[in-house]
């Protein structure tokens, strides 16, 4: 389905009217998306764990064991990222069926090809200027944070593909759902909007944990500099009617961040 058209949403749309409607959106939503989540992560771990015992594990070797050697690899880290996005777009989506309305009208309606461009455009902005400013930092600071990325730097084409699959394509679509369709949605019913996009932001920056895997100036610049794309997105989501605008910012953003790792991961070639 193309993301615009003549039956776009007009871009002075309201957001109570184009994102979520009152009827779809519920308070406790903001508890229910993170729960649904958990569970598909638990239910996909344990079956990966079950069937990864069952076929490879050596004979003797009891499943509580094999589950700690298993639940460390790297494999089964990227199985957690892949259940857990998925499994917030899959309770969303859930939820809206449950109470009559479908994830993409809901949600997701289709904006202007300009929205689409300038979503895109900023998100690319973002992400160079942040590398810009990130790369002013101490070398100390740039030290730490290179080794926080290594962690979860992909090793091979396939880790880098399941990466990019999450980074760029689930995490922007559960992320938007959750931040910005459920959480920004609630607190604009009462707050103005600097209110309701800066205690959102707020939320956004401070749930990644740079802050706190990173104390210091680098988690303090990354969690900063999170907030500010946080806020950005709640204005493509205001300006727009629509969480697909955030969405494809948040996926070219993280795009952008990621490339060179990932072109480094297929290639073997620094970007």
């Amino acid at each position: 389905m193309a993301i615009w058209g003549p039956d776009a949403p007009p871009p002075d749309a309201p957001l109570s009217i184009v994102i979520a409607q009152p009827l779809a959106l519920r308070w406790y939503d903001i508890f229910l998306l993170p729960l649904g989540a958990a569970v598909v992560t638990s239910l996909a771990g344990a079956s990966a764990v079950v069937l990864d015992w069952h076929f490879n594990a050596p004979g003797g070797v009891r499943l509580a064991g094999w589950w700690v050697t298993t639940s460390s690899t790297v494999w089964f880290a990227y199985l957690a990222q892949v259940a857990l996005y998925a499994g917030f777009i899959l309770t969303g989506a859930a939820l809206l069926a449950f109470r009559g309305y479908r994830l993409s009208s809901a949600c997701f309606p289709r904006i202007r090809r300009g929205s689409v461009l300038a979503a895109g455009g900023v998100g690319a902005v973002f992400a160079l200027s942040f590398m810009w400013a990130l790369s002013m930092l101490p070398a100390e600071t740039q030290q730490q944070l290179m080794e926080q990325s290594d962690l979860l730097s992909p090793s091979s084409g396939g880790e880098a593909l399941v990466l990019a699959i999450v980074a760029v394509l689930l995490a922007p679509v559960a992320e938007e759902l959750y931040f910005r369709g459920v959480l920004f949605r609630l607190f604009s019913v009462r707050l103005p909007f600097l209110w309701s996009a800066g205690l959102t932001a707020l939320l956004f920056s401070l749930s990644h944990g740079h802050l706190f895997a990173l104390p210091g100036l680098g988690g303090s610049t990354l969690t900063a500099m999170l907030f500010v794309v946080g806020f950005v997105l709640a204005w493509f989501a205001q300006g727009t009617g629509s969480l697909r605008a955030p969405a494809i910012m948040h996926g070219v953003y993280n795009a952008v961040l990621l490339g060179p790792s990932v072109l480094f991961a297929f290639t073997g070639t620094p970007a």
